[in-house]
């Protein structure tokens, strides 16, 4: 998906059904790397994903938008 769309769904995703994504969809999202997204989850500045099953999680799509929303503008 690319940046543009990304921005659209955080312009507004109130109607959108709830998204279940893959490590690799919130890599995309965020920009950030593997490594990142495990140490930042681990800091807490980062959302934790769901248990779908034993070796299957995926993370919430609002708990990452909010999290993108969150972040402080660039000085």
């Amino acid at each position: 998906m690319s940046s543009a769309s990304y921005s659209s769904i955080l312009a507004s995703n109130d109607n959108l059904p709830e998204r279940l994504l893959k490590l690799r969809d919130v890599r995309t999202m965020t920009s950030l790397g593997t490594s990142t997204i495990y140490r930042r989850m681990a800091a807490g500045t980062f959302p934790r994903p769901r248990q779908l099953s034993e070796a299957c999680v995926r993370w919430r799509e609002s708990e990452i938008l909010n999290w993108i929303r969150s972040l402080p503008a660039a000085a």
